[in-house]
């Protein structure tokens, strides 16, 4: 056939309505069935020409020669799980003396390849079915799990428009007899075990076609399962567990396993969707480009910045114009290995932090503090040429600094630099801090000093206290006073009434003596 006739043959066949498996039916063994009493043969063939020239219909064949077509899936089996799909064609026609028999071929639509059947009828048994229907099955069509199949019925000889076609694809692995019994369909199933010492899996297989060898790999699920080199064989006649070694648990490793047969169906295990820790790791950093760089090892959406740990290490600041999403790796330049320079990671799961120079990494510079009186000495200590910047912020929350005003700038600093400044009083307190970075490289962590507490002399206390002292004494004073007045106001007004409550108190007494004088007794 040429290319033409081809592409012309696909064009046509696209116009047809599709039919699906449906129901699967099981046989032993294939081969053509024609209606009760009608005697026929059939003769294979593995090409028939769709340009060959039809006859003209003649005015005597019936308005419908060819009825009706019906396709169906079935599956002949050797033994159990030991089966290959075929297809069932079943087509009606009306017999008439000058049909002699039928064509029936299958075309894989994936690779063009040919079946036909040629059944002709006995001339003298079909006299007696003429303008009868009747029924030509035929099941030995082979053909692929869940491939599409061009199915047509032509009469025998071959009339112009007496034909029937149509478009049938074969069950695939998801239908439940299919996926059964076609070996090519049966996965196996995957247990595993982790030795997360040893840092091997121990892979159990099971529930696969056991006349066939099987496959046991490793890999990484992106939109394919990447191969990392790490696979087994399973032949017929070995243990069902083998043992796998593996790096990293990540969210994309997965266990893959298939019998050794051609276009055989796959199953994936792929149990560590929560290990995500492991994805944080392997950021590597450049000592002479002052380059750091992380590459994505499993396809996960994630957001990667820059920040910079607090002094107690409870939280990271952000970096400005450092968030990146990350399709596969990201770089940055020009970075500061400060041990407080970090890489966040945000996932829909939460954050992650990861520090990589907090250990094994010596700090290239160091920022100090000193408070004076009513100053502030900043000392800088730096083993290579830098160029620094320091800053006044006002803590508005535990982790927000608003900037105030840059305190000053240095240059090509080297060894040990320090300056001291003159803070007012209003900024010596816990809500106020200073900041100290680099600035001739793009990314640098920050040293934060707050709960600034400056030392303060006498006179700039009393000018600062004088008043609430003076106002505190003199209330003090007044209070002390008035009490003393009331008090000595108090006496005075109760001394009378002591004197005649004495005087009447004496008199009763000399009145009772002189009674007891006087008694008789």
């Amino acid at each position: 056939m040429s290319c033409c006739s081809r592409l012309s043959f696909l064009l046509i066949i696209l116009g047809l309505s599709i039919s699906c498996c449906g129901a699967v039916e099981e046989i032993t063994k294939c081969g053509l069935r024609c209606s009760q009493g009608l005697q026929c043969k059939s003769k294979n063939m593995t090409f028939s020409d769709p340009d060959r020239p039809c006859r003209k219909r003649l005015s005597s064949l019936p308005s419908e020669i060819v009825e009706d077509l019906k396709i169906f899936t079935v599956l002949k089996c050797i033994k159990e799980r030991q089966c290959s799909t075929h297809l069932k064609v079943k087509g009606t026609l009306i017999i008439n003396e000058h049909i002699r028999g039928v064509e029936m071929c299958s075309i894989s639509m994936n690779t063009l390849q040919y079946q036909c059947v040629v059944v002709k009828f006995n001339k003298q048994a079909y006299k007696k079915f003429t303008a009868r229907s009747v029924e030509i099955e035929y099941d030995c069509f082979r053909a692929a799990v869940a491939e599409y199949t061009y199915v047509t019925l032509t009469t025998i000889p071959y009339y112009c428009d007496v034909f029937i076609k149509q478009v049938h694809q074969v069950g695939d692995c998801t239908n439940k007899e299919v996926g059964r019994n076609i070996p090519t369909c049966i996965a196996g199933k995957l247990d595993y075990v982790i030795h997360k010492t040893q840092k091997i899996l121990s892979v159990q297989v099971s529930d696969f076609v056991e006349d066939y060898a099987y496959n046991v790999r490793l890999c990484h699920k992106w939109f394919i399962c990447e191969d990392l080199g790490i696979n087994a064989l399973i032949k017929v006649q070995d243990s069902k567990e083998v043992t796998l070694p593996y790096s990293q648990l990540l969210p994309c490793l997965c266990i893959e396993g298939w019998s050794v047969l051609p276009d055989a169906r796959r199953v994936q295990l792929c149990p560590f969707k929560n290990y995500t820790a492991e994805l944080w790791n392997g950021i590597t950093y450049d000592h002479v480009t002052q380059e750091l760089a992380w590459e994505l090892a499993c396809p996960v959406e994630v957001g990667v910045n820059l920040c910079w740990m607090t002094g107690s290490n409870d939280h990271c600041i952000d970096l400005q114009d450092s968030f990146y999403k990350v399709q596969q790796k990201v770089r940055y330049s020009r970075v500061d290995p400060h041990p407080r320079l970090c890489v966040k990671f945000t996932t829909d799961e939460g954050f992650w932090v990861r520090c990589p120079f907090a250990s094994g990494y010596i700090p290239v510079w160091n920022m100090s503090t000193d408070g004076q009186l009513e100053k502030l000495q900043l000392t800088f200590m730096t083993q290579d040429k830098a160029e620094f910047k320091m800053a006044l912020c006002n803590r508005t929350a535990p982790h927000k600094c608003e900037p105030l005003k840059e305190l000053y700038v240095t240059a090509n600093t080297i060894g040990a630099h320090s300056r001291v400044f003159n803070l007012s009083y209003e900024e010596c307190g816990s809500n106020f801090c200073v900041q100290g970075w680099r600035t001739d490289i793009e990314y640098s962590a920050r040293i934060q000093f707050c709960n600034i507490m400056c030392k303060l002399n006498s006179t700039g206390a009393s000018s600062q206290y004088i008043w609430p002292i003076a106002i505190t004494v003199i209330l003090l004073i007044l209070v002390t006073v008035t009490l003393f007045i009331g008090y000595m106001f108090c006496r005075v007004l109760h001394q009378p009434y002591r004197k005649v409550f004495l005087h009447s108190t004496q008199s009763s007494k000399r009145t009772s003596v002189d009674i007891q004088g006087t008694s008789p007794f």
